[in-house]
């Protein structure tokens, strides 16, 4: 097969930082028994580490936390700082504003964050302005919930809610439940395959409604089963860029899915889980293998599976900086579905290159490599801040079946990434990417994998 020098290349890379740590052990027991007591180490050195340099900065300040500090502003004892929001869309342009981050205290320890509240305001020429109001809430420090509204003047309008548990009634067994309606108005099709054209773009409006629930059980040590049902309603119509317009370009495809089409999908997979935290994650291993199936008729429209395996890394070099990488390769089988279900490469599936949706076929790989650089650790109204460098880079491709997925197709998309983290929960991040697609800006609350 064509990706196995691909393969072998990732391998080596995981292989030679796995070395530096220890010897692999020869039964699968001494692996999940290392990788406790190495997260138990880490998480110790961390707690430690917030401790030094709380106290460290009792009595000293040097120029660079004074610069950070200046940054963020004290509220009633919460915490506030601004993003600034200038990203360039592949579809829609230039889109600038701002998004203020507010940082809730725990009453009673006034350390802990409970919550983070994220509204923003940006304009673009095509939407308008947006309002939009994001509210992070923790429960506990690995709990879980968001709530997120969104709306714009022209076409765009979101309602997103998640509830994440990874530890239900105290147990290891994860629950997740997620519902969104959301009218996305930022997509474009370009047609098929690694070699689709940038001149054959056509702007368009994905209409979502529908919700998930996903259960994941332990079974022994860090593997875990997870079962994800979920269903969901869209469909499509031109969108808000009149020139070239969707149904003029592809009156096939619109004349088929500017209806509603429906999607009842059951996912199981297995996972192995070693690392430290579920958002914000330092150091270990996870592993999943998944397989996704539709059937014509039982509510859904159309018959179909998607297989995928997925791999992350994280390596920590003695807490200055984390080596990131991810691996994924999927592929569907069945019936021709629409294209919008299909695998696909683009600016939020792991290409950041290129706009969302660039890259669409039956079959994709994507290797994203990241080495997060802790440029500035200081307390900041007791929060422990973080300021990160990373330069990344992103390989990815597409192919009309897995036995066709080609080094020779590849996609490279480097760029440079820089972020505010408030440990242990949240993280802003200004993305920049550049590639054949050209530059493009992202600007998000979260890691990308």
């Amino acid at each position: 097969m064509k990706i196995i020098k691909f393969l072998i290349i990732f391998f080596i890379i995981i292989f030679i930082q796995k070395k530096s740590i220890a010897k692999l052990p020869h039964n699968l027991e001494e692996i999940i028994e290392n990788e406790k007591k190495i997260l138990f180490n880490e998480q110790y050195h961390i707690k430690q580490d917030i401790i030094n340099i709380i106290k460290a900065s009792s009595t000293s300040e040097g120029l660079i936390n004074k610069i950070a500090s200046s940054i963020f502003f004290d509220i009633y004892g919460n915490t506030l700082f601004f993003l600034p929001i200038v990203d360039s869309s592949k579809d829609l342009g230039i889109n600038y504003g701002i998004m203020p981050v507010l940082a809730l205290k725990d009453k009673k320890t006034q350390n802990a964050i409970t919550s983070v509240i994220a509204p923003s305001l940006n304009y673009n020429k095509y939407l308008g302005y947006t309002y939009s109001y994001r509210h992070y809430i923790f429960p506990t420090e690995k709990t879980l919930i968001i709530a997120r509204l969104s709306k714009s003047q022209y076409s765009q309008q979101e309602i997103f809610l998640r509830y994440y548990e990874p530890e239900l009634f105290k147990t290891k067994i994860r629950l997740n439940i997620e519902f969104r309606n959301w009218h996305n108005p930022k997509s474009s099709f370009y047609g098929y395959g690694i070699t689709s054209s940038k001149s054959n773009r056509a702007n368009y409006t994905f209409y979502l409604k529908g919700g998930e629930v996903s259960l994941t059980i332990p079974i022994r040590g860090l593997f875990y089963f997870d079962i994800t049902p979920s269903y969901y309603i869209h469909k499509i119509s031109d969108g808000v860029i009149k020139e070239n317009k969707f149904s003029y370009l592809y009156p096939n495809e619109y004349s088929l899915l500017h209806h509603n089409k429906k999607f009842l999908l059951n996912k199981f997979s297995l996972l192995f889980d070693a690392t430290d935290h579920p958002f914000l994650p330092k150091i270990g291993t996870y592993i999943i293998f998944s397989f996704l199936r539709s059937q014509k008729g039982i509510i859904s429209d159309y018959t179909y599976s998607i297989y995928s395996i997925e791999i992350k890394d994280y390596y920590n070099y003695k807490d200055k900086s984390v080596t990131a990488i991810r691996f994924l390769i999927e592929w569907q089988t069945g019936e021709k579905i629409p294209f919008y279900k299909m695998p696909q490469v683009g600016e939020s599936s792991g290409l950041r290159m290129a706009g969302d949706g660039r890259f669409i076929d039956k079959a994709r790989m994507l290797l994203n490599i990241e080495q997060r650089f802790t440029t500035l650790k200081t307390p900041v109204m007791k929060f422990l801040t973080e300021f990160e460098i990373t330069p990344f880079i992103d390989i990815a491709t597409v192919a009309s079946s897995i036995t066709k997925i080609s080094t020779k197709n590849l996609k490279y998309g480097p760029g440079i990434a820089t972020r505010i983290l408030l440990r242990p929960q949240i993280v802003g991040t200004a993305d920049f990417a550049f590639g054949s697609e050209g530059v493009n800006t992202i600007v998000k609350i979260n890691y990308p994998f």
